[in-house]
């Protein structure tokens, strides 16, 4: 899906304005958010291995060993990303993290976990050749150079990893084509006669794809008898295949794309405690969209983090959620993505308090002066309250004064 910055991303500003008291010369919500954001501020640094160092590495490993899941709402396609949030893994694997949720498909999530754990070259070509191209104003799964090594990277930070064990990576995402998967399916398939059966059907499919037709509608009733003609058992590369076309043919009515995360989530979840786990750790890398609390302004529904932070009250454990913000300015650009007016006005005292390229702020203690403010405000200020959304819905953010773009296949 295209990335979708939270709207209304940080809310100093507006409560600076709106909230400042009318009738007196009390300190104002300005001068409290200045001071906090001063002392709330670290310092992101990495060492030549590339692992935290300094003040943020303490916060983090502090904060992560209180938490069952920790959450990371990125920007897509920014060169840093995947290299902070592997020094974030360093931190978590040490502490009992075995999993680490993308946004991507299962069958894409399957050889991504194949590639970590076990170096395996051919699930990484299945990987790219089904990712790339993307789809039109489509930004996942991650697929740049920087991606491919942090997916390396995770692997080789909690191994070794027995073949029986269960699965590091978990893809929590849809499959946005079908011609891969059967190009695969017909791979696996081990009589001549299926085999040239998928094959045609790929032709088919295959060939309206690359015009730019992702539907399968006009295939449903052919890939529905491929599947019922074929048996996979549980946990293997053709399940996840045949799981991944039934959703690609499903109707509307019969699937909820807004779900299928958690759906997604729980199956794998689950799994994990069935396993053996009883209390699986996850880290979760996906777009900032996914990652705050809160409700989905496209579904109405609540987001994956929402969800993930529910459950882990229900286990009487904890969520941490961090957001990655690298906009710039206000005038078009390629990269980094312009910041809105108001994210751009939000995030001036942010700026003024980095201490660095990269700065972490601690967001849980603006929560309390915040919401005193704007029940102070409401007579006088009854709308401008755009800004109340991340601090409400994360717990921190990392500013990224520097950044660059990806570096994309064939790039």
């Amino acid at each position: 899906m295209p990335v979708q910055f939270l709207p209304g991303l940080l809310i100093c500003v507006a409560f600076c304005d709106a909230a400042a008291p009318q009738d007196g010369p009390r300190p104002g919500i300005h001068e409290t958010v200045a001071a906090y954001l001063e002392q709330s501020a670290y310092e992101v640094a990495l060492s030549a291995e590339g692992e935290l160092e300094g003040p943020a590495k303490e916060w983090f490993r502090a904060e992560a060993t209180e938490a069952q899941f920790v959450f990371i709402g990125e920007e897509h396609d920014v060169r840093e990303v995947p290299t902070l949030v592997g020094a974030l893994w360093r931190e978590l694997a040490p502490l009992g993290y075995r999993h680490v949720a993308i946004e991507a498909g299962p069958w894409l999530g399957d050889r991504l976990d194949r590639f970590a754990r076990f170096a395996d070259q051919q699930a990484l070509s299945h990987f790219q050749g089904a990712t790339w191209p993307r789809l039109p104003n489509n930004s996942v799964p991650p697929i740049s150079e920087e991606d491919v090594a942090f997916y390396e990277e995770l692997g080789s930070v909690s191994g070794p990893h027995r073949k029986s064990a269960a699965p590091l990576i978990w893809g929590l995402d849809a499959e946005y084509r079908a011609a891969p998967l059967l190009k695969r399916l017909a791979e696996l398939s081990p009589r001549p006669s299926r085999r040239q059966a998928v094959q045609s059907l790929l032709e088919q499919v295959g060939a309206a794809e690359r015009s730019g037709d992702y539907n399968t509608g006009a295939f449903r009733g052919a890939i529905e008898q491929v599947i019922q003609q074929t048996r996979a058992r549980p946990k293997t590369e053709l399940r996840y295949i045949l799981d991944a076309l039934r959703w690609r043919i499903s109707a509307p009515p019969e699937h909820a794309s807004d779900n299928l995360k958690k759906e997604l989530f729980l199956r794998q979840y689950r799994a994990a405690k069935e396993a053996g786990d009883s209390r699986p750790r996850v880290m979760f890398r996906l777009g900032a969209y996914h990652a705050a609390r809160g409700l989905m302004h496209d579904f109405g529904t609540s987001t994956l983090a929402n969800f993930v932070a529910e459950l882990a009250i229900a286990e009487r454990t904890g969520m941490l959620n961090l957001a990655i913000v690298n906009c710039q300015d206000t005038s078009p650009a390629n990269f980094p993505r312009p910041c809105t007016w108001e994210q751009q006005r939000a995030l001036r005292p942010f700026r003024s308090a980095a201490v660095a390229d990269w700065t972490l702020f601690d967001l849980r203690g603006l929560r309390a002066p915040l919401r005193q403010a704007r029940l102070n405000g409401l007579q006088s200020y009854p709308d401008g309250w755009e800004y109340w959304d991340l601090v409400m819905s994360f717990d921190a953010v990392v500013l990224l004064g520097r950044s660059e773009p990806s570096r994309l296949p064939g790039e």
